[in-house]
């Protein structure tokens, strides 16, 4: 039996978060005011946070939210005010047809999404899958992935060494 066509909710949501998380990173990268730059990477960190959930990774997830959105960008918070660049303006002139073009495209791909988002199937009495599980995750890293992952946090316990030996104030006696 075949569902009616018609927008099917799972997947109106799913863009919606996905237009979300470009919108984000496009506002990021457009952004001349740091602090507001940094703000809407946090939205987009959030938005792909729940692109993850959507996609049953839950623990995926909670790490993207700790990881990302929570110490990454309290980091970049700190730089950006120890910074303390001054403000330009936000909106120039300059460009005007480019930003024309732009919204016209804009325009052109939403009402594409809308046509796709029409002809989608809805998955009524598919299981939830089993990926992103805290479970799942340790099983790839520690069965499939063991030496890699041992190789990197090898890598990564050299480059702490390193940092240590180089910025220690010793290490400036012995250089002249």
């Amino acid at each position: 039996m075949n569902p009616a066509p018609g927008p099917n909710a799972e997947a109106v949501f799913f863009w919606l978060i996905a237009l979300l998380c470009v919108g984000g990173a496009l506002a990021t990268i457009s952004r001349r005011n740091a602090v507001s730059a940094v703000m809407c990477l946090v939205g987009t960190l959030f938005a792909t946070a729940v692109l993850y959930v959507m996609l049953y990774a839950h623990f995926i997830a909670i790490i993207q939210v700790l990881v990302y959105a929570g110490a990454v960008m309290v980091l970049f918070v700190f730089v950006v005010m120890i910074l303390n660049k001054e403000e330009e303006e936000p909106w120039a002139l300059r460009g005007v047809i480019g930003k024309g073009i732009a919204g016209a495209a804009l325009v052109y791909f939403s009402g594409r999404l809308i046509g796709l988002l029409w002809r989608v199937p809805s998955p009524r009495g598919e299981p939830p899958p089993s990926f992103g599980t805290t479970r799942d995750i340790a099983h790839e890293l520690f069965a499939g992935y063991l030496f890699p992952f041992e190789a990197v946090s090898l890598v990564l316990l050299i480059a702490v060494v390193g940092a240590l030996v180089v910025a220690h104030p010793k290490h400036e006696a012995h250089r002249e």
